[in-house]
């Protein structure tokens, strides 16, 4: 490594000018600058030796950049992802009585679930998939909106929504958020908070991302606070924000505008206006908004801010920026910019972390090329798809977030803002163009009120003035030098017009902005007036005192054709080099590109050191770790030297805000990391291995890695374009950074002042194969001006200048020439020794490649052979090119020679040859009067576009050609007859002998060749020109193994193991006349798996018996530590246990008893004896007989089935994973067993046993559980490859991103094995004749076998039906046997629960491919594939691992757990120690002894307490069996009973989860006796239930009408009920009118019949989805009860008071009276205080109604549940009917409805309220009447007496 070399002289200059950061302030006067800046630069002097000593190690003195093997950059490509969303439920939704409904929208895509009526709190578990495909950075731009809606029938209402961006999501760990509660907001008022939460699962995954499969959790009192839908270290709470973004201004955007009829108006007008129109639109979190447009105008000052509200911190994470131009027709995107929120922002806690800001600062844009062409060809590339290909302006912003503290108040900020902003309203704000009406901030902002606006998320766009100081940026000049050393590879297409190249930063240089294509002889004023005019006045003394010819372009030369190859031209720049010059302008913010580029060098200095230590672990393990140990040290130093630089930063630069803050950022993760460097290097702690260490660095790379881009950008990057005849034709583009020069060296960017070689590409999308239009060496130099003297520094010595006959170079500071004169040829020959490649890409359809290889180096290029049909060619070859001329100093060409480019393509008989792949080396170079050294042979990876190709085992020598003596050169090996050198002997590795031993087993799943299929296969294998062949298998359908099992051939390979070839195995298929076909190939790039060492003879099994050690396989062994590993194993000591005077044994036997047991005292105060009670204790749990069991389950009729194993198991895996907290509910069916069971054997003293016990009391008992593998078995157990490998056999071509890796590929498999060892010496096979890979490998003869195939359940399937649901049944194909279970089909579910179990008969090998495929079900139409997933029957048949059958973790004769292996475990034993050749299994009372191992247990067993004990060794040799993996000269775990998990996939989606299965097999031979009958895991059925609820009364419910007449406030009371999901069965009562205190009596009865899963605490609901719907559809819902409180409306529709919701399960205990009822019954019931109504059995009291979280009544009621058999045997009526009729209730007499008794209402309103006042009337009535009579009759009552007298 040239790393330190570096001279100690130097270091004077570097400190010079250790203060020149280039941020100078003083004056623009730039002589007076640099003296001030040397007189700075003493003081330092001090102290900087030090530093230059620590940072020497990061910049070595090189002139040639450092080799990239790689000729491009990873690219962007399209990829396919699945976006699967699950929602689970909703709580805590505000609104009354609402509907809910969840839509999904992504992007365009809308999903919505059911609707469910009347809840606020709805439980979905609905399941969704969006596809997309694109490349990542679109992808994570897309965001999820999740909206719940309250469902109308005309328009929906929002109740809240959530957004959260993709990369979110895939940023965390398994790729996604599970079981997380997603809080749900208004975005139209913020200040309301929180609207609901929803409980949803979101995962994000690529192709091949595994998915972590959860199990859910059924809790159901969870914490939603503790488990928010935010990454993990956000709060919980988050406040909303202001997000301001702030356009300031632009400038140099393309002045021309790309639609047709701009360019129409040009030629009328001329150029003199600028044809763009341009606007910023800034998007943020699915909201965007948009500045004004500026009419005609290329630098555009807009002085606008946008304004978004989000919470804080945002799950969207970038801000995109893009300038649009508004044209006529339509809009065009001018360029894109993203800014990444956690690039400008720290999350970390306290004062170290900071909110987002930005600037105000530059961004630079990029894009498309500036033609002026009528079409972009490229004008994605502005719309952010793909790398810009030129600069398109810059544009001045600036970002701030302000935290709002209580909703949205107008803060500090905000207001003076306003404050500034209201005079300038009216004159500067253009009101955008009527078209605009997308953004609702730009349509209606008059009408709106500012107080609506303030809360809602909207988009506000406003002007702003601007502070003054923000204008004062001072501008610097930079330099921009350029030398060519050479063009080389200029592809032919290019044609041979003259090339000329140009180089630009910015638009300074860009020889086509601003020139119309008229004005050709113009150009280079025109340029000159452009560059002019884009300056402020102030710096114009400069430009003239510096009069330095400035050129950005090459002069034009033709190409010529490169010798040994007519596709490639160069142009012959040999002695003279010309040189570009660029001047140009730019803020003065180097600083940060500075420390950027340090951290840079340290991080590259990391990955340097790291990938040494990786190549020398290989040789030795302790140098490796001292390297390590040095390297973080080196990397401590630089942390410390790069802070105390830092801290002395010049005072009075134009920081911004992120500039401190960044500042402060990378001096606290670099004292972190060094912290934690020094942590390692000294292990104080622990020691740590090399792994880790490496680890450790690794994440300290990735960290710095994120430090080092600069969101805040200054200078643009550079662009190197090629013209042919002034056509662009391919660039290059180099961040500035890396070329900027700074005087502190490790500031300076990596290629500064070196050459470095650049391969010049298509600008846009790029077509497969060989893209690269040209290759360039290239000096680049880029600086301020007052360095400039030191621009030349670092050129390759022996040039003189030639200075271009126009220069003034009067009063020149740095002459700068127009090209450089090398004039001192040397000639030298070059020796590529081409030995061998590997792991090509296979380019033709056999799978295989004719490659040969392309050498070029400078303008030479040779060929090697061509080697046919083959992934790893020897070439053995050595290309020799004879008298190259290089210029410039030998010593230099010596140590930094040109780079040498390898091409790899596949010859095809037919049209051009393929390209496949490419990698860059450096020779070894050898002056004349250097001693000549052979070269080592090396590997050089080989890349084709994205995908690897594989290395390249090759070297390459340089070497001089003396003058004196030419033919002095080292001897060549004589060539062959077709004169083809090899390559020397002394280069080619050294050999030794090598045997490799084959193990034939087998051909599996071969498909069809050239539309026939193989029958009669044989296999080659072939390594290093050697090799062997299997037999012919005679008939493929009956017999795919082969008859000779082992083979093996001698074959000489490199005795260094690094150097091994590739060892292939090829397939052919022989046919009629002899012929055969190729069918597949597979080559093992890497022998190293296969090396097998020398074994001294057989094993000596120890059978001498003093190394016994006893095993106390008692209880009391059992450490936590074993406990913890999960082993089933130790099942025992889990299940015997002393509790309190009980002892819980479970027997398969329906029956109810408590079992009497010794007295407890003893066992808590003598250790001694607890532990012997305990054994006999165990020994009752163990008899075999039936035995009365206790059993605390919630419903005691629940029989113990299977299923409750499983439930048991599943409760089991999801502790072990910590899901559950540790309080445990009684009927929440937990077996707390391990940690109890623990602490009684651990420690007996009495406190500590009482207080698990009173938990455990109440307890279920222990179940015999079962291992759930979250995965497949196959990864468990390492594929079963411990007897025979698999290897894939390949056919077709891989050139393509598409085929590299897809399915189709794969032909067949082949099984077999390698052990490869140095050659005996005697040639003799060790094993008395037997190959010793044949060891252990069981006869390849057929067998007959019965396999029972067991599908539990499947979930998360990918929906097939366009109503997002499938109606899945499953298929399983075994060789020629087809099982479809068609008609067992489950209708509309994604979760399905199969519960099937299938037997199937079938002969290994011929049937050893098990096939389960999940169909979905159409009635019109072919079934749908959903996924399948396959299973290799044979490996885990033959495996030694025993995957035939899992043990169970206990042994029982009979009952849900008997023993279904159709050998007991004493059987097994015994044959697993014949087969190892262990001596054992001895038996004896009590243990049993296997090698040298003795495992003691219990082996007599007392079936009762009078009867005889009954000897039986199952159980303890069951345990045997689980340690097996621990006895020595074993060493296998066995397979346990369990249940896998399978992933699903369908072809058509290659690499993506379709759903998983749960499912397990079990085989059993034909010729041992047959098992008992198969395990029954149907599904359980759901108990049938009926919930009879009686509404005695209601109390305080709240009056809602009026009376006219009176005021007075009544109700007319009913309550409503039902049982969630069962809305269609909603009873309601009779209505109690005018109810005037909020009393109301019904004594009605609802009935509501249900079916309900106990162990899964969840309702079982079939019903139609829809009229449409053909089937019902199940689904599992808890059961919940809605009862409502309603008032009765005649003639309006009535009006909801309050609802309460009950999940049967767990409710909070009744109030006994009204008025102790409150809403804290329901609000804060704690867990202890919840009943189920599954035990409770029948409740009564007084319970809540709430709406709006205030209690709006209560109500008494009356619970009652009883089983369907009850029910029909006592039967009940609803409502008050018979059976059992209730009492009508006793209801006042202003109970009634008015509608139905006008007189009664008569009575009751009028009557009752003016009684007195109809009274007196009536009595007044008969008064006035009494009067009027009396004066009516009077006078006729008067005469008549007169009359009469």
């Amino acid at each position: 490594m040239k790393l330190k070399k570096k001279k100690k002289g130097e270091k004077g200059l570097t400190i010079a000018n250790k203060d020149a950061l280039g941020d100078h302030d003083e004056s623009a006067n730039l002589h007076h600058d640099t003296l001030g800046r040397q007189e700075a630069g003493e003081e330092e002097l001090m102290n900087s030796n030090a530093l230059s000593d620590i940072f020497g190690s990061l910049s070595p003195k090189r002139k040639r950049a450092k080799l990239v093997t790689r000729i491009h950059e990873e690219e962007m490509k399209s990829q396919h992802y699945q976006i699967a969303i699950t929602i689970i439920e909703a709580r805590q939704l505000v609104g009354e009585n609402i509907d809910p409904v969840v839509i999904i929208e992504i992007g365009d895509e809308k999903k919505q679930t059911s609707v469910k009526e009347g809840t606020n709190a709805p439980f979905y578990n609905e399941y969704f998939v969006f596809d997309f495909v694109g490349p990542q950075v679109f992808l994570f731009d897309k965001i999820i909106n999740i909206s719940v809606m309250h469902n109308k029938l005309i328009g929906s209402v929002l109740v809240g929504s959530f957004k959260v961006d993709l990369g979110t999501v895939y940023g965390q760990p398994g790729h996604q958020f599970c079981d997380k509660w997603a809080l749900l907001t208004d975005p139209a008022d913020i200040r309301t908070g929180a609207k609901g939460y929803l409980k949803c699962d979101i995962s994000v995954t690529g192709k091949g991302d595994a998915i972590q499969a959860t199990q859910k959790t059924a809790d159901t009192e969870e914490q939603i606070e503790k488990n928010l839908l935010i990454p993990k270290g956000f709060p919980s709470e988050r406040p909303w924000a202001r997000f301001y973004v702030r356009i300031y201004k632009a400038e140099g955007l393309p002045k021309m505008n790309s639609s047709i009829m701009a360019n129409v108006t040009k030629a009328f007008i001329g150029d003199s206006k600028d044809l763009v129109d341009p606007y910023v639109v800034v998007m943020f979190a699915g909201q965007m908004g948009r500045t004004t447009v500026q009419k005609n105008c290329a630098d555009p000052v807009w002085h606008e801010q946008i304004i978004f509200k989000e919470m804080f911190p945002p799950l969207c994470r970038r801000v995109k920026i893009q300038v649009w131009d508004e044209g006529s027709m339509n809009d065009v995107a001018l360029a894109t910019h993203f800014i990444d929120l956690k690039k400008i922002s720290n999350e970390q806690d306290g004062d170290k972390g900071f909110l987002p800001t930005f600037g105000p600062a530059w961004i630079n844009l990029y894009g498309s090329p500036r033609s002026h062409s009528l079409m972009d060809d490229h004008q994605e590339l502005n719309e952010g798809f793909g790398e810009g290909v030129s600069f398109r302006g810059r544009l001045f912003i600036e970002i701030a977030v302000e935290i709002l503290s209580g909703g949205a108040r107008e803060s500090k900020f905000s207001s003076i803002i306003k404050d500034i902003k209201l005079p300038s309203k009216d004159k500067d704000f253009k009101a955008p163009k009527g078209k605009d009406k997308t953004e609702k901030a730009g349509e209606d902002r008059k009408s709106t009120s500012p107080s609506d606006k303030m809360n809602s998320t909207e988009v506000e766009v406003e002007p702003f003035d601007v502070p003054s100081e923000i204008y004062e940026e001072k501008f610097e000049e930079f330099l921009l030098f350029g030398t060519f050393f050479e063009a080389t590879m200029i592809d032919r297409k290019v044609g041979d017009k003259p090339i000329t190249f140009e180089v630009s930063v910015g638009n300074f240089g860009n020889i086509t902005e601003g020139v119309s294509a008229g004005a050709g002889g113009k150009k280079k004023t025109r340029d000159r007036e452009a560059e002019e005019s884009l300056l402020y006045e102030g710096e114009d003394e400069i430009s003239h005192d510096l009069g330095i010819p400035l050129i950005s372009t090459t002069p034009p030369e033709k190409p010529l054709i490169t010798g040994g190859n007519r596709n490639y031209q160069y142009l012959p720049y040999d002695e003279r080099k010309p040189c570009i010059c660029v001047k140009s302008y730019w803020g003065d913010q180097t600083f940060r590109l500075y420390s950027s580029n340090t951290l840079e060098k340290m991080a590259d200095h990391l990955e340097e050191s790291l990938e040494q230590v990786k190549d020398m672990i290989k040789v030795s393990e302790i140098a490796s770790e001292e390297k390590m140990r040095t390297t973080l040290n080196d990397f401590i130093n630089q942390s410390r030297a790069f802070t105390t630089i830092a801290e002395k930063k010049p005072k009075g630069l134009n920081y911004t805000a992120l500039d401190k803050k960044r500042l402060m950022l990378f001096k606290q993760e670099l004292e972190a990391m060094s912290s934690d460097a020094k942590g390692i290097v000294q292990q104080q702690k622990k020691k740590m291995s090399l792994d880790e260490m490496m680890h450790e660095t690794q994440s300290f790379i990735d960290k710095i890695r994120f430090l080092v881009d600069e969101p805040q950008n200054t200078v643009p990057d550079v662009f190197i374009w090629m013209l042919s005849s002034s056509k662009r034709v391919a660039y290059a583009r180099v961040p500035a950074k890396n070329i900027l020069y700074s005087p502190a060296k490790e500031q300076r960017g990596k290629d500064c002042g070196k050459i470095k070689t650049s391969f010049l590409k298509l600008p846009g999308k790029r077509p497969l194969g060989w893209t690269v239009q040209a290759k360039v060496d290239i000096y680049l130099w880029l600086g301020p001006a007052s360095y400039a003297h030191s621009i030349m520094e670092n050129l390759p010595v022996g040039y003189e200048t030639e200075l271009s006959s126009n220069t003034n170079s009067g009063h020149s500071v740095v002459p700068s020439p127009a090209c450089l004169l090398y004039k001192t040829p040397h000639l030298f020959q070059l020796r590529a020794h081409m030995y061998q490649a590997r792991g090509l890409i296979a380019a033709d359809s056999t799978g295989l490649s004719d490659p040969f290889a392309k050498v070029t180096f400078t303008s030479h290029c040779q060929t090697t052979k061509i080697i046919s049909q083959t992934l790893s060619p020897t070439w053995n070859q050595m290309l020799l090119f004879d008298s190259i001329v290089l210029h410039g100093d030998r010593e230099e060409i010596a140590q930094f020679p040109p780079e040498i480019v390898i091409e790899l393509y596949d010859d095809d008989a037919v049209g051009k040859a393929e390209y496949i792949g490419s990698t860059v080396a450096a020779p070894v170079v050898r002056l004349a009067d250097q001693i000549y050294k052979p070269p080592k042979l090396s590997y050089h990876p080989v890349y084709c576009g994205n995908l690897s190709g594989g290395d390249l085992l090759a070297t390459f020598e340089l070497l001089e050609i003396p003058e004196s003596d030419p033919d002095r050169l080292p001897p060549l090996d004589p060539p062959d007859v077709g004169q083809i050198y090899p390559v020397p002997a002394n280069i080619r590795p050294v050999l030794s002998k090598y045997r490799v031993e084959v193990l034939f087993w087998g051909v599996r799943e071969l498909k069809k060749v050239q539309l026939l299929s193989v029958d009669r296969p044989q296999v080659l294998i072939e390594c290093a020109g050697k090799g062997v062949k299997s037999s012919v298998i005679q008939s493929y359908k009956k017999n795919p193994n082969f008859s000779g099992l082992a083979d093996w051939f001698e074959v000489e390979l490199p005795e260094n193991e690094l150097l091994h070839p590739p060892l292939t195995i090829c397939v052919v298929d022989w046919r009629a006349f002899g012929r055969s076909t190729l069918v597949g190939t597979h080559t093992i790039n890497c022998l190293k798996q296969f090396l097998c060492k020398t074994q001294l003879g057989p094993q000596a099994t120890p059978n001498r018996l003093d190394i016994v050690e006893i095993e106390k396989a008692s209880p009391e062994s059992s450490q936590p530590a074993e406990l913890s590993r999960e082993e089933p194993f130790l099942a025992d000591h889990i299940y015997a246990e002393v509790e309190q005077g009980i002892c819980t044994v479970v027997e398969p036997d329906p029956h109810l008893a408590t079992l009497p047991a010794a007295e407890p005292e003893h066992s808590a105060s003598e250790p001694g004896k607890e532990r012997k009670q305990k054994d006999t204790k165990k020994s009752i749990r163990r008899s075999t007989k039936k035995r009365k069991r206790t059993i605390a389950d919630e419903s005691a009729e629940n029989v113990i089935d299977w299923w409750s194993k499983y439930y048991a198991s599943v409760l089991k895996m999801q502790k072990a994973k910590g899901i559950f907290s540790s309080e445990g509910k009684p009927e929440d069916n937990k077996q707390n067993s391990d940690h109890i069971a623990l602490i009684i054997e651990e420690e007996p003293d009495k406190k500590k046993k009482d207080k698990t016990l009173k938990r455990k009391r109440k307890e279920t008992p222990n179940l015999a559980t079962l291992q759930i593998y979250e995965g497949d078995l196959e990864s468990e157990f390492n594929n079963f490859e411990d007897w025979v490998k698999t290897f894939q056999l390949l056919r077709g071509k891989s050139n393509d991103e598409v085929h590299a890796d897809s399915e189709d590929r794969i032909i067949g498999k082949f099984k077999g094995s390698f052990c490869i060892y140095p050659s005996p010496e005697d040639g003799s096979l060790l094993d008395g004749g037997q190959p010793r890979i044949l060891q252990g490998i069981p006869p390849n003869h057929s067998v007959k076998v019965l396999i029972r195939v067991y599908i539990v359940a499947a979930f998360n399937l990918s929906p097939a039906d366009p109503d997002g649901k499938s109606d899945p049944y499953i298929v399983l194909r075994l060789g020629n046997t087809e099982i479809k279970d068609r008609e067992n089909y489950i209708p509309k579910q994604l979760n399905p629960v199969f519960g099937r179990s299938f037997e199937i008969q079938a002969t290994f090998p011929k049937d050893s491919l098990l096939t389960v495929l999940i169909y979905d079900h159409d009635f019109v139409g072919t079934d749908d594939l959903i996924g399948e997933t396959k299973i290799d029957l044979e490996n885990r048949f033959y495996s030694r691992h025993r995957a035939t059958c899992g043990l169970q973790s206990q042994y029982e004769i009979e009952g849900y757990n008997a023993w279904r292996d159709a050998t007991k475990p004493s059987e097994i034993l015994t044959k697993l120690c014949k087969d190892y050749r262990i001596s054992g299994p001895f038996m004896r009372p009590g243990e049993i002894q296997v090698g040298a191992k003795v495992f003691k247990g219990q082996t007599v067993f007392r079936e009762d307490e009078n009867e005889e004990p009954v000897e039986s060794y199952e159980h303890l040799s069951l345990k045997v069996l689980h340690a097996w993996e621990e006895i020595p000269g074993a060493g296998y775990k066995l397979v346990p009973e369990h249940i896998e998990t399978r992933p699903l996939y369908h072809k058509d989606k290659p690499g993506m989860e379709q759903g998983r299965v749960q499912m397990w097999v079990d085989m059993f031979p034909k010729d041992m006796p047959l098992p008992g009958p198969p395990v029954d895991i149907s599904p359980r059925k759901p108990k049938g239930y009926e919930l009879r609820v009686i509404i005695w009364n209601t109390e305080d419910v709240i009056l809602e009408d009026e009376n006219i007449f009176t005021g007075q406030k009544s109700s007319d009371i009913y309550v409503k009920g039902w049982i969630k999901g069962l809305e269609e069965d909603k009873q309601e009562t009779d209505v109690h009118y005018n109810s005037l205190t909020g009393e109301g009596n019904f004594s009605w009865r609802f009935v509501f019949p249900f079916h309900y899963l106990p162990a899964e605490k969840q309702m079982v609901v079939s019903k139609r989805e829809n009229i449409f719907s053909l089937e019902k559809t199940e689904r599992k819902i808890p059961a919940e009860l809605m009862l409502q409180v309603w008032d009765f409306e005649r003639l309006s529709s009535d009006d909801f008071l309050g609802t309460l919701e009950l999940n049967l399960n767990g409710f909070p205990r009744a109030a006994k009276t009204a008025k102790s009822c409150d809403l804290g019954i329901v609000v804060a019931a704690s867990e202890e205080n919840k009943i189920s109504i599954f035990q409770q059995k029948r409740v009564r009291g007084w319970w809540p109604f709430i709406k709006a979280g205030q209690l709006t009544g209560k109500v008494e009621a009356e619970f009652h549940l009883v089983t369907a058999e009850e029910a029909e045997k006592n039967p009940v009526g609803k409502a008050r009917k018979e059976p059992e009729p209730l009492e009508k209730p006793n209801r006042p007499d202003t109970s009634f409805s008015w509608f139905v008794n006008p007189f009664k209402c008569l009575y009751h309103l009028i009557w009752r309220n003016y009684k007195k006042y109809i009274i007196i009337g009536i009595i007044l009535l008969i008064l006035i009447v009494f009067l009027v009579l009396f004066i009516y009759t009077l006078p006729g009552a008067i005469s008549h007496r007169i009359v009469v007298g």
